[in-house]
């Protein structure tokens, strides 16, 4: 291109046009750098996050179990618990429900049965149940335990031990037993 055959007003088109271009290319380079901020905020907070364990049975399923270990046969008429797990539930509802009953707020999410809530909390991180060799599915035994000690034997978990003893004894064999093997189908359909 003959620079010097353009006319004034041509030269100008090109000039604008080169830095229209250029402006484009900038602002799409930003766009791609903040995105790829984006993701790398996004990956870092995946990896923070813990991963959730997973029930392998139902909770139905364990429920009938747990129930038909204890001796108890489940009833329509008394409410099952709701079950809260800690990667879906937020910290501070899992504190206003044991507060009044532990007469603290964790400053983490924990395993609780609450009775005047008819509710029950459990921490779902899978590395946690790696660790101890333990699953989520016996955590919720042991709080299906304390369920069926307070609405079907009319205990009260304030201040006999011999429950959580009871409840850990439910939580064993629900991870030694049940768990080892194929479990019955009428527990778990």
């Amino acid at each position: 291109m003959d620079m010097k055959k353009l006319s004034f007003a041509a030269l100008a088109f090109l000039l604008l046009r080169t830095c229209a271009e250029a402006q484009v290319v900038v602002e799409f380079n930003a766009a791609l750098s903040e995105g790829a901020a984006q993701a790398r905020a996004a990956a870092s907070e995946r990896r923070k996050k813990p991963q959730a364990a997973r029930l392998r049975y139902g909770e139905t399923c364990i429920l009938r179990a747990v129930a038909a270990h204890m001796g108890v046969a489940l009833r329509p008429d008394i409410p099952v618990p709701a079950v809260y797990y800690g990667s879906k539930t937020p910290l501070k509802q899992f504190q206003d429900a044991v507060e009044p009953q532990w007469n603290m707020r964790p400053e983490v999410f924990l395993n609780a049965y609450i009775v005047a809530k008819n509710e029950v909390y459990l921490l779902d991180e899978a590395e946690y149940y790696r660790r101890m060799k333990r699953s989520l599915d016996d955590s919720l035994a042991h709080e299906y335990a304390h369920y069926i000690q307070v609405k079907y034997k009319g205990f009260s978990l304030e201040g006999d031990d011999s429950l959580e003893g009871q409840a850990v004894s439910e939580q064993t064999w629900f991870r030694e037993t049940f768990i080892q093997q194929d479990p019955p189908a009428d527990f778990c359909q």
